[in-house]
Formats: C-alpha cells, structure tokens, sequence
C-alpha cells in the first residue's frame, strides 16, 4: 500500500476534508533528498503542520529554521531550554502550574526524542511526501481518533493509553510519543498551537506511527461501514422510541 493509497482510504473511511500530515525526521543530512529545500525562515512546528494540512505545503526545516524551541527540543532537534527544563515558562509566564517544581516535573515527563538525534524536520501531505514518514497526523474530531483506536485494537485487543498534558500537542503528543512509543497517541491540544497555527477548540490531534498505517487502513477499509451502520443505527432506534414515547 502506497502512501497516497493511505491517505485516500484515512480521509474516506474517516470522512477527513483536510490534508493527512506525515512527518520525516531526518537523522543524518546524507539521507536528506537532494531536491528538498529548506525554509527560508522559521516557523513553528504546529504551524508546519496545519499548513500543509490546510494549504498542502511541504516543509524542510534545520534547528534554527523551528521557530518554537520547545517544538524542536521535543523533537531531537536541540537540548531542552532552560526556561522549560526550569519549569520557568510552565510558571512564570504561562501559569500552567502552582510551582517552578511542577513546572520541572511536566518538562521532565514529556517524551522527547535525545537532543541532537534529528538533524532535520521533513513535514509535508502524506500523498505528496517523497520518502516515507516516520509519523502521520491527522487534525480531527473525537469519532475519527475513535475509528483509529478500534482499527488499531482490531487484531490484538489490548487498550489504548494516550499520553497529554494540554502542551506541545503537534511536536511532542503528535510526534515525539507515537515515535518513541510506536503507539498512535491521541492529543487534546495546547494552547499554543490554537493561539500560532489556529487549532480549534473542538478537535483532537492524531498521531499514528507510520509502521501501523497499512494495518490500520486496511482495517478501517474493510470494517468502518459496519461500525458506523451499528452506530447510526443504534441512534436511529433510540430516535424512532423517543419519538413514540412523545
């Protein structure tokens, strides 16, 4: 199953409209396609990905092209700053904890990838990316991260356990855990990804390693009108009973 294939099948089993995201991250510079160009100025990681989702732009980025430093640290690109490391930014400026030690405690539980282990960030729509993702993230709501959860309990059971905090959801939720973890994780968002790359309240951000995509497509092709015919279904009766109750 080719990646256009893949992103085919996600957006009509899911009903998606917007662009599935795959993410590359590159670790040695020799294994970057010479035909890639970097960017020409920095910009946040979230924002990477919502506009290649909304807008189907692809990105090359180097440390000093990721704008959001906690986005790069997250994903291997460079230590962690020392405000966040501090628990500094958690506290005295984004009040995201009662102290600088809770502050140090969410830095220090994020799954970030080893700094310098990534030399570059390759973020483009899946069907146009031309070397195979390490990630896919997809922006949606709380029915389509239901699907992928159910695809991927299909064949071996188990539970899902998603890991978020409500901070750095694309870079570290979205990416860093699935890769870490080959998991797909399922994120709540963060307020800075709503405030610089216009993430809306109401969605979830899915990401899925790019090792589970054939099995979870194929399970999603073959299974998602049963689901949704028990759902709609289920819906329809307790409709036509409230009706006759009326």
């Amino acid at each position: 199953m080719n990646l256009e294939e893949m992103s085919d099948i996600m957006k009509e089993t899911l009903g998606l409209k917007d662009n599935i995201v795959g993410v590359a991250l590159f670790k040695r510079e020799e294994d970057i396609p010479k035909d890639l160009e970097s960017l020409e100025r920095p910009f946040n990681y979230c924002q990477m990905i919502q506009t290649a989702r909304l807008n189907g732009e692809s990105f090359l980025a180097h440390a000093d092209y990721h704008k959001c430093k906690g986005g790069a640290s997250g994903l291997g690109l460079m230590e962690c700053p020392e405000n966040i490391a501090s628990g500094s930014l958690y506290f005295d400026k984004l009040h995201k904890c009662e102290t600088k030690a809770v502050g140090v405690s969410m830095s220090a539980s994020m799954p970030r990838l080893p700094a310098g282990s990534t030399v570059a960030t390759y973020v483009a729509p899946l069907d146009k990316m031309v070397v195979n993702p390490d990630v896919v993230i997809f922006v949606g709501n709380p029915l389509q991260a239901r699907r992928i959860t159910q695809a991927t309990m299909y064949k071996n059971g188990g539970r899902s356990t998603f890991n978020t905090a409500g901070i750095q959801s694309f870079c570290v939720d979205a990416t860093s855990s699935p890769y870490m973890k080959g998991e797909v994780n399922v994120s709540l968002g963060c307020d800075g990804s709503a405030r610089n790359a216009g993430l809306d309240d109401d969605s979830v951000v899915v990401g899925i390693p790019f090792g589970m995509m054939e099995s979870i497509c194929t399970v999603l092709e073959e299974h998602y009108q049963d689901w949704d015919a028990f759902m709609r279904g289920w819906q329809a009766a307790v409709k036509k009973e409230a009706a006759e109750i009326r």
